[in-house]
């Protein structure tokens, strides 16, 4: 059963924030209040009853203070919310400027000894992200239920960290419903728009800001058919496909919700022609000032419409999932590996070695990278596994030392334990070694008896040793639960990537891409996928394989990964898993299947519509429409236009499969799918492989 969240929803009045609240409610969870943030601006005293939507008799000189954070536009309606949708809204003026520019958040931390003038001189320059925390603080003394917080970021990492920081910071789960949405099934940088018309989403233009949109815009709903239209066809002039600009994304506009679906919306927000003055500014930017509104209230709806929640998997998942129902037992497996083999793209060394030979690490040079081996040692059986990844982490802490480098020259760990049950335990005191944003990547494992004798943890590492590491180093950490991916609420990111670590295949322009191991949870609930109805272990086997190999996909695209070098299929014993009744070897040759199939060339003409994979539900719903803004940015991963064959004449291989048996997995998933290394950017050659 889904966990029920009491959500804080963070509204700007655009229309992601609205929209994102009906995905709570969709999911299952209560939005218990409402919390928005408005710029200090001047005000001029007036008789409360001579005007709507002031507070506290005062009308508000409304005015744009063009924040990389916070819509400020129409900021003066937002009192009114309370009364439309009947839920309690809270309100803070923001304080503070964007201080920090970069997408990545790193909160200020307040030292205790810091002096009262010290506290105050910070407070006048600090981040204007930091407003949040007053504000979510008072809310959640009102509402001491609350332990989640929604927002309606789509493509932007700058407002998705910051806000991920702020609500882990205070102890809730961030809900970020639509984050990239557009690449969702059908795929379409539209379908957010039309999934908002088909609720009934009023969502009116009241800024626009690109050489595409002109102030003949202003008050249009771009949540209906015509003004969706008049705006992607501008759009489609002056943006470009797949940019996110049709949503506003770019701040080529801003919305005011003034009305949605009677589940959400009790009354309609009435702003008359004569009460909205349009604001010119520079370079053909203009706003509308708002200077009077009031809520009707509405009759009931007989019947709402649901918000759409977009399919689990994509069209070409699918595909491969269907494949897998009769694909031959006869697959090609290349490679074997046992847990005496698991990392083979770290080292050679086996833990049978490390058991006999009693080597503490293992350190490689190569390229200007280093890899570690660091295990833990219960020297008498008082330690517990408390202390023992306790000496774990300062060893590495003094390794770092030692060779003058910082925990962020991390790229990549595989964490291996002799239980998963001590995953929690191991997990919190890890995590104290990384207090910048973006933290390594991460494979879990958990290995029983394979570990030596006098082991419960060890830790595998892969660092860099560039002296221009920060600039070269980029990551991808996702918290925010969405529809997307898994959220990586913890001390490690989706992907690392580092340019120039290597040679190897590609051009000196390209990055090394470091993925977490991926299993098959559902974004939206962080739960493994229930039993499907009248299946067997075999079709649910099937189905996590290809979840968790989307989920890596979809992190291997959105950093730009042209191809992966290989993989390790990490399946749990028999003996530990409900799939007791497929053998080992019989979930290798399926996993094995699964990503040969996600490698093969397509055969058909990409420009052939005729022969392209059908999906029902877009021509379900967007038959006889113009498809236009489809994504034509981000290619498809494996990105064929950029790979060639080191052998003139030979076909591509598929990139090197290993499948590894181990104890047992996190959350006790039935696979994990962890990339040995991805590449991006430039053109890469893959070499023929021969089997020994």
């Amino acid at each position: 059963m889904v966990e029920t969240l009491n959500v804080i929803a963070l509204i700007s009045g655009g229309k992601d924030s609205f929209y994102s609240i009906l995905h709570c409610i969709r999911n299952g969870h209560k939005v218990v209040a409402l919390g928005n943030l408005y710029p200090p601006t001047p005000v001029v005293q007036s008789p409360p009853e001579e005007i709507s939507g002031k507070q506290d008799g005062t009308e508000v000189d409304e005015q744009d203070l063009n924040s990389f954070m916070y819509q400020t536009v129409g900021h003066s309606v937002i009192p009114l919310y309370e009364t439309a949708l009947r839920i309690p809204l809270y309100r803070q003026q923001i304080r503070g400027r964007a201080i920090q520019d970069g997408t990545s958040y790193s909160y200020p931390v307040i030292p205790v000894t810091s002096s009262s003038s010290q506290i105050a001189s910070q407070d006048e320059d600090e981040d204007e992200t930091e407003s949040l925390i007053p504000l979510l603080r008072r809310i959640m003394v009102k509402h001491p239920e609350a332990n989640a917080l929604s927002t309606g970021a789509i493509l932007s990492t700058y407002q998705r960290t910051r806000i991920e920081s702020v609500a882990l910071r205070l102890g809730l789960t961030p809900l970020s419903y639509l984050w990239q949405y557009p690449i969702l099934p059908p795929g379409t940088q539209t379908s957010l728009l039309r999934d908002m018309q088909a609720v009934g989403l009023d969502a009116r233009i009241v800024k626009v800001a690109s050489g595409g949109l002109d102030e003949s815009f202003l008050w249009k709903n771009v949540a209906s058919e015509s003004g969706l239209g008049k705006v992607e066809r501008s759009m489609r002039r002056f943006g470009i496909d797949g940019d996110g600009g049709v949503l506003g994304e770019g701040g080529e506009f801003e919305t005011l919700v003034i009305d949605g679906p009677g589940s959400l919306f009790k009354g309609r927000i009435e702003i008359r022609e004569e009460d909205r003055r349009i604001v010119r500014e520079g370079g053909g930017a203009a706003w509308l000032r708002l200077l009077d509104a009031k809520v009707v209230k509405k009759a009931p709806d007989v019947e709402d419409e649901d918000c759409r929640i977009p399919g689990v998997l994509e069209q070409r998942f699918k595909i491969i999932l269907n494949l897998l129902k009769n694909h031959s037992e006869n697959v090609d497996l290349r490679y074997s590996a046992s847990p005496k083999s698991l990392l083979p793209s770290f080292t050679n060394l086996s833990l049978a070695d490390i058991e006999s030979q009693d080597i503490p690490e293992l350190t490689t040079n190569r390229n200007k990278i280093l890899y570690w081996t660091v295990r833990g040692r219960r020297s008498t059986p008082s330690l517990t596994i408390a202390d023992e990844i306790s000496e774990v982490i300062l060893r590495i802490r003094q390794l770092l030392l030692k060779s003058s480098l910082e925990s962020s020259s991390i790229i990549s760990t595989t964490v291996v334990l002799r239980s998963m049950s001590d995953f929690a335990v191991v997990n919190s005191i890890y995590g104290s070694l990384f207090t910048a944003p973006n933290p390594p990547s991460r494979v879990s494992i958990s290995c029983g008896s394979s570990l030596p004798r006098d082991t419960n943890i060890l830790i595998h590492l892969t660092l860099s040793t560039s002296p221009s590491l920060a600039s070269q180093r980029n990551g991808l950490h996702v918290q925010s639960r969405s529809y997307w991916a898994p959220a990586n609420i913890g001390p490690y990111s989706q992907a690392v990537s580092v340019t120039n670590l290597s040679s190897g295949n590609a051009e000196s322009n390209t990055s090394t891409v470091s993925i977490a191991g991926q299993i098959p949870l559902i974004p939206s609930s962080m739960d493994l996928p229930p039993l499907l109805p009248n299946s067997n272990a075999l079709e649910n086997f099937n189905y996590q394989t290809i979840l968790s190999l989307q989920h890596l996909f979809r992190i291997g695209t959105a950093m730009s990964v042209s191809w992966f070098t290989g993989t390790v299929a990490y399946l749990p014993s028999s003996k530990q898993h409900p799939d007791a009744t497929l053998p080992t070897a019989q979930r290798a040759r399926i996993s094995a299947h699964a990503w040969a199939q996600i490698h093969t060339r397509p055969e058909f003409d990409e420009d052939d519509e005729d022969d392209r994979p059908r999906d029902l539900w877009e021509e379900k719903h967007f038959a006889g429409r113009e498809m236009m803004g489809r994504e034509t940015g981000p290619k498809s991963l494996p990105n064929w236009e950029v790979i060639s064959s080191t052998q003139e004449g030979k076909a591509l291989e598929v990139p090197s499969f290993w499948a590894a048996e181990v104890e047992e997995l996190p959350r006790g998933a039935g696979i994990e799918w962890a990339a040995l290394s991805g590449i991006a950017g430039g053109s890469v050659k893959v070499g023929v492989l021969h089997s020994p």
